[in-house]
């Protein structure tokens, strides 16, 4: 049974290793922003990351879910639940 889990696991995993940007169910299309003064995004700048997801997304803002996450790769933030 292990192995068919860890198989499982690996084959959601996009070519780089993470996770393909997905919506979650009852959320829109995801939302990704990386920063705009050209210095990538860390872990620790989620707050203002999501200041400026909800700025993208206007009045609603962005709809949070325990699914966000810090792409390391790309110096991004992703909030799968899109907009509200």
């Amino acid at each position: 049974m292990r192995i068919v889990a860890v198989l499982i696991a690996t084959a959601t995993l996009g070519a780089c290793g993470a996770p393909a940007l997905q919506a979650v169910p009852g959320g829109g299309v995801p939302v990704s922003v990386t920063s705009a003064s050209g210095i990538p995004y860390t872990y620790a700048d989620g707050a203002q990351a999501k200041k400026q997801a909800d700025a993208q997304c206007g009045t609603g803002g962005v709809r949070p879910t325990i699914q966000d996450r810090f792409d390391d790769a790309t110096g991004a933030w992703v909030f799968p639940g899109g907009c509200a």
